[in-house]
């Protein structure tokens, strides 16, 4: 059994407690317009192209067995002819071409993980779980975090919160520590507009873990200027969480270095501002959510 991967990043200070170490699971059920991690949608194999630090040698071109790629195209990689078998990536002397999905067993990613042990003691950290959605990957997640637990190590779940319950609470559930959950857009059909699916099934499975009080349980909203972080989304999320006894939150400010990214695979953004948020659309946000607990932005 092996996972799918986009990245593993060691020394994370910010996605949970302490020093931890991210890792990236490839794949995710919604479609959000604003994804910051685009290469994590889809379970499939993709290439990244860097035009910066490109220097059009060519050598991918000329070790390309399917003749897949063209530079008179501003994303090169001929997607419906490539096979994905790498001779490009190994041709490319500059790492402007890149994998996205990288395959580990449970031994390989344990291995990873273990190396930073120390660290996770002496901070109070462990690792987190992100992507993409790593309940895409329910089996591979068991096995996985059974033996991480032999270790004692802290496990975080970031999830979208799309997944099925009854496998998630068997399979998962057991053997977390802490989970940020995130509520992106209260609107039922507006979800469905900009992340693909409704929130029905996202809904009913906050409302199930909040009533698990073995585990620490941190609603999260990304604040998408237009999208999520409108006056009448944050109002919404606002009651639905004072109705069900939530004061603590954490509030994700835009961040839009994504859309670099979404270049990188060849794919046309859906969303396209690309400023930080401002200090007047922040000021707002924060009297909105006055009366809970987060961590200032």
């Amino acid at each position: 059994m092996k996972a799918i991967l986009t990245n593993i990043k060691r020394n994370a200070l910010d996605d949970g407690p302490g020093i931890r170490t991210l890792i990236f699971f490839k794949g995710c059920p919604l479609r959000c317009v604003w994804c910051q991690n685009p290469e994590t949608k889809s379970m499939a194999q993709e290439i990244t192209y860097d035009s910066e630090v490109c220097i059009r040698c060519l050598d991918c071109q000329k070790n390309c067995p399917n003749n897949a790629i063209d530079f008179t195209q501003q994303y090169p990689i001929n997607t419906r002819e490539c096979n994905y078998c790498g001779e490009c990536i190994e041709a490319c002397i500059t790492s402007a071409l890149k994998f996205t999905a990288f395959k580990y067993t449970v031994g390989d990613l344990l291995e990873e993980i273990l190396k930073d042990k120390v660290f996770y003691k002496n901070s109070g950290g462990g690792i987190t779980l992100s992507g993409g959605e790593a309940t895409m990957q329910l089996n591979f997640l068991h096995e996985f975090l059974k033996e991480a637990k032999e270790y004692e190590i802290h496990v975080c779940l970031e999830t979208c919160g799309h997944f099925d319950y009854e496998q998630f609470s068997k399979l998962v559930l057991p053997y977390l520590d802490l989970i940020y959950f995130d509520l992106k857009i209260f609107d039922s059909q507006d979800h469905k507009k900009y992340c693909g699916l409704d929130n029905n099934i996202i809904l009913k499975n906050f409302q199930y873990l909040l009533k698990k009080k073995d585990i620490e349980l941190l609603p999260r909203i990304p604040l998408i200027p237009e999208i999520t972080a409108t006056r009448e989304n944050l109002i919404n999320w606002k009651k639905f969480l004072e109705i069900n006894g939530v004061r603590k939150i954490e509030l994700l400010p835009y961040n839009p270095l994504w859309l670099s990214k979404i270049t990188k695979l060849g794919k046309q953004e859906e969303y396209k501002r690309s400023k930080w948020l401002e200090k007047s659309e922040k000021e707002q946000i924060k009297t909105i959510f006055s009366d809970f607990e987060y961590n200032d932005f």
